[in-house]
């Protein structure tokens, strides 16, 4: 009897540790599986509000350069300016020697006037034909030497007057004058030197207004126009210069020109923005940075740079769908928001856009959403062994004195 109650309790607990290590067995496979998802931080793609801003380089131009050059030949008299001086619209700047060129203008005068003499006296001559062909005392042959000797005298009247007036041009030219308001740079040449037909003397460069130059993106451009940035009369865009220093330009522009055009050759559209420039801080030929500012608030869907990924041919975000799993779907972006930037084409509002723990995950795998708090804060657990107390770890109650 007390054997088979002993063989039954035996049977007991065998069932008992059977039943729990199964259930051991459960939960640990139940963890494995838990911990074989990866885990991930998610944002929702939504709305927001924000400045539409395109910076682009541009290059500072003159917009208006001229080269000043000898029209004649001559020797240079007088420079009558410093190099690097503002010069006014009409400013004589150059003179060469005018002796030779007035001794050219006396001529032509004396014969203009000679010629003007021989046409009188050939008018005189055909009159007197006219009056004696009428009573037949002289003959048609004549009458019409008489004609073409007048028109001859006319012509050569023309010609001395058209020498005369190259004359004067010519003497003109001895004085180079400024064309309009600008800074001259450096004199190529010195004072006495002799100068051929078409040298180059000095360079004028207008500062105030002054053009930027800068070419943009054919999707940048649709960009803009999406955007109301590029209609006419737009008050609401700003438009300014960051200096070589970072510094800002003090005066804001305007864009007063868009090519016609797209450059073939690198898919790019010209555009021309106009700066007011008193200071003449700006200088033609300088580089710079153009931004561009659309004032009134925009609303598209905006991430974190972080979840943008990058392949050969595109860029892409990884999504979770309901059943939690990754999609990967291409996007296409605009510009940067600080820490986010802006989606143009690829996302919805609503959808999980993995931020974190990119790496341990691709496409179609099944993962677990974490917080951002819990990822941020969530404290690294480590497996301590249980210690067991000695028995000088154990406190004895003291003995109550009776």
């Amino acid at each position: 009897m007390l054997k088979n109650r002993s063989l039954s309790l035996f049977a007991m607990a065998l069932s008992s540790v059977l039943l729990l290590n199964g259930c051991w067995k459960k939960k640990e496979t139940t963890a494995m599986q838990m911990v074989q998802k990866p885990h991930v931080t998610v944002e929702r793609a939504s709305y927001k509000s924000y400045m539409e801003k395109f910076n682009f380089p541009g290059r500072v131009e003159a917009v208006s350069t001229v080269t000043l050059k000898a029209r004649v030949a001559g020797f240079l008299k007088d420079r009558l300016f410093e190099e690097g001086d503002i010069v006014k619209k009409g400013q004589l700047l150059f003179t060469l020697e005018r002796e030779p060129f007035e001794a050219k203008v006396a001529e032509a005068s004396a014969n203009l006037t000679k010629a003007e003499a021989d046409a009188k006296n050939a008018r005189l001559k055909l009159d007197r034909a006219l009056e004696l062909r009428k009573t037949g005392n002289v003959s048609q042959a004549t009458l019409d030497a008489r004609e073409a000797e007048n028109s001859i005298a006319k012509g050569q009247v023309l010609q001395a007057q058209a020498a005369l007036n190259l004359a004067k041009l010519d003497l003109s030219y001895t004085s180079i004058k400024a064309p309009f308001t600008g800074k001259i740079g450096l004199a190529d040449y010195s004072l006495g030197e002799y100068l051929p037909v078409n040298t180059t003397l000095a360079t004028i460069v207008s500062f105030d207004p002054i053009y930027v130059l800068f070419s943009v993106s054919e999707r940048e451009l649709l960009s803009m126009q999406n955007t109301g940035v590029l209609k006419p009369g737009n008050d609401d865009l700003a438009i300014s210069l960051l200096m070589a220093d970072s510094s800002v330009y003090r005066y804001d522009g305007r864009i007063n020109f868009t090519d016609v055009v797209v450059d073939d050759s690198t898919d790019t559209v010209k555009m021309r923005a106009v700066f007011p420039n008193p200071s003449k801080q700006l200088v033609s030929g300088q580089f710079v940075s153009v931004l561009l500012e659309y004032n009134a608030p925009v609303e598209k869907i905006v991430i974190p740079q972080t979840a943008i990924m990058s392949s050969v041919a595109s860029k892409y975000v990884y999504v979770v769908d309901a059943q939690n799993k990754i999609i990967n779907k291409p996007i296409r972006v605009g510009v940067e928001q600080g820490k986010d930037i802006v989606v143009l084409e690829g996302l919805e509002a609503g959808e999980r856009v993995v931020v974190d723990g990119l790496q341990k995950v691709r496409p179609g795998q099944e993962v677990v959403i974490d917080s951002p708090a819990t990822v941020r804060t969530q404290p690294v657990k480590t497996a301590v062994q249980p210690t067991e107390k000695t028995a000088t770890d154990k406190k004895v109650p003291e003995k109550t004195k009776k």
